[in-house]
């Protein structure tokens, strides 16, 4: 439910999209959908990508009390079918727009009434029949909450139906600290690893809870906790009831490494893409850190060009005894190398891409090569507890 907003959603260069099923209560703009026809000339993404904003289906929404439900410029392809409306000034402001379908949206009658519209929302069954909306908020408590509350794990969104620890600022800030979120009731911490100090052990929801990791656990260590209060639901759907423990957890790994990288300016007699040795020529500038980790569309690092450069990196890793996934997310072209053999190899020209493999526990030697053609850049290089399997295949050393 998107409500009382400038813009509900707003989406640039977008393709193939659905946006179904939602509703909108009194937004200035409830969609916003636009292509720019001129983009910048030193911009190379779009000389090899298509960034048109194209093919969206619109459907089944509700807009109430909106100045206009749909506004959209320079796009193509569109399906606007089975939306209802109510209270809305103007449906859809089409701009520079081709091949626009729109069939079996709808008016329903109904006056304005404290942020929603009666009519529609009793015609779609939000509220119970009997129920008055006159002078009502439909809001949960969550939905009024500030936009920092807006979380995203690797479920998605966190809905606040179940406990969740979450950090405040940096994961690598010493101490850590963490916010205790959910639905009202106490926890209390049940066993940690790896951790040399707890401001607090036990408490509410929504307190905050500083971590210091044990010295030689900064980039390993862990805290669980039991919860107990109201019901909870899952990220996996499952329910328990009001007063039934509910254990959660937060914890880092992130091993020690410490990479050289050098970085490569090429050209097209030393393009890389289609070669396997080592990078020619003399580095422009090496450095060493602590994670290989970059991102961005201009470069954070002064030596470098904004297209045609390359990066080849080297470390140590030391993993205790365990299941371990190395992983890779990248854009343009990436190799890993683990001791020697060709691990991940995802070396074609790609756009942000995750590339997986195991690696065991034990000691290894980590070599990257890395290239950069235009556009947006992406290398991350990290291990993970666990196993998971993304395409990657080993190709010729």
């Amino acid at each position: 439910r998107f409500a009382r907003n400038r813009t509900g959603i707003a989406i640039e260069h977008g393709q193939d999209n659905v946006i179904g099923s939602n509703r909108f209560d009194g937004d200035s703009t409830a969609i916003s959908l636009w292509g720019d026809p001129i983009e910048p000339s030193d911009w190379g993404y779009p000389k090899h990508r298509d960034t048109r904003s194209r093919n969206y289906r619109i459907d089944g929404n509700t807009f109430s009390a909106n100045r206009v439900a749909l506004r959209i410029k320079s796009s193509e392809d569109l399906t606007i079918v089975s939306n209802r409306l109510a209270a809305v000034d103007s449906f859809a402001l089409l701009t520079d727009t081709a091949w626009a379908t729109l069939a079996d949206n709808r008016s329903v009658p109904g006056q304005r009434s404290g942020g929603c519209v009666p009519a529609v929302a009793k015609y779609f069954g939000l509220v119970p029949a009997g129920v008055s909306l006159v002078g009502a908020r439909p809001d949960s408590p969550v939905a009024m909450l500030d936009r920092s509350a807006i979380v995203v794990d690797e479920w998605g969104p966190y809905d606040w139906r179940s406990p969740k620890l979450w950090p405040i600022d940096s994961t690598r800030s010493i101490p850590t600290r963490l916010r205790v979120l959910g639905p009202p009731g106490r926890w209390r911490v049940v066993q940690h690893r790896g951790v040399a100090a707890m401001s607090k052990e036990s408490g509410t929801v929504g307190d905050t809870i500083s971590v210091t990791p044990a010295t030689d656990s900064t980039g390993d260590w862990q805290i669980d906790l039991e919860y107990r209060g109201g019901t909870t639901v899952s990220p996996r759907g499952e329910r328990s009831a009001a007063g039934q423990p509910y254990h959660f957890f937060y914890g880092r790994f992130e091993p020690s490494t410490d990479w050289s990288v050098s970085f490569f300016a090429w050209a097209d007699s030393t393009d890389p893409r289609g070669k396997v040795g080592p990078f020619g020529g003399a580095p422009l500038l090496t450095q060493s850190v602590s994670r290989l980790d970059y991102q961005w569309f201009r470069p954070t690092i002064a030596a470098l060009p904004r297209e045609r450069w390359a990066l080849a990196a080297t470390t140590a890793v030391m993993l205790r005894p365990g299941e371990y996934t190395l992983r890779a997310i990248s854009d343009d072209g990436v190799r890993v190398w683990v001791d020697g053999i060709l691990t991940i190899d995802h070396w074609g020209g790609h756009e942000s891409a995750v590339d997986s493999a195991p690696i065991a526990s034990g000691r290894h030697q980590l070599e990257v090569r890395y290239y950069q053609l235009d556009g947006w850049t992406e290398l991350r290089v990290e291990i993970v507890r666990g196993t998971s399997r993304a395409q990657g295949s080993p190709g010729p050393h």
